[in-house]
């Protein structure tokens, strides 16, 4: 992953002031960042702006995920930055592990937030936020977990549907 600065240096990783290297089996953000700070006020602190991966299918999305959860978000718990951007943090009620590494029970899960939406958090609101019934398609970064991407991340999910990928 190449980034550039946005605001006054590179950040990275959530609360850090340094870039967090990305594990190989991770996915991450496009090999790019954008350098614009239009709309953006670069006096609060430093940013990045992250040109995100999309995945063409659920299927897609599912093979490059880390762990994959169905689960609803039952409070607010905080909030972390990453990319030096709030992001919202989640507990989760995870209620099936369908790939990776957490168990069935709590998960505290942030939402990735978009970095190039002049300077909101969630534009379109934040797709933890509904007490919902979700798929979740998370990546650690540092010791904290997030939504994968910010546009891709959740997916809905009602009882008795099919899931979108084997």
């Amino acid at each position: 992953m190449l980034l550039t600065s946005c605001g006054d240096k590179m950040t990275g990783g959530p609360g850090t002031e340094e870039p967090t290297p990305n594990p190989t089996n991770s996915p991450t953000p496009t090999s790019s960042l954008l350098g614009s700070t239009s709309g953006l006020d670069p006096s609060a602190g430093p940013f990045a702006c992250v040109d995100w991966v999309w995945f063409g299918t659920p299927q897609d999305l599912y093979d490059n995920a880390g762990p994959v959860l169905i689960g609803k978000s039952v409070s607010r718990a905080g909030e972390t930055t990453i990319y030096g951007h709030k992001a919202m943090t989640h507990l989760v009620e995870v209620e099936h592990v369908l790939k990776g590494e957490p168990r069935e029970g709590n998960l505290r899960i942030s939402s990735m937030p978009p970095t190039c939406s002049g300077g909101e958090s969630y534009p379109d609101g934040d797709p933890l936020d509904p007490n919902q019934r979700v798929i979740i398609f998370a990546q650690k970064q540092g010791s904290e977990w997030f939504t994968m991407t910010p546009a891709q991340g959740v997916l809905p999910f009602q009882q008795g549907t099919e899931l979108p990928f084997q």
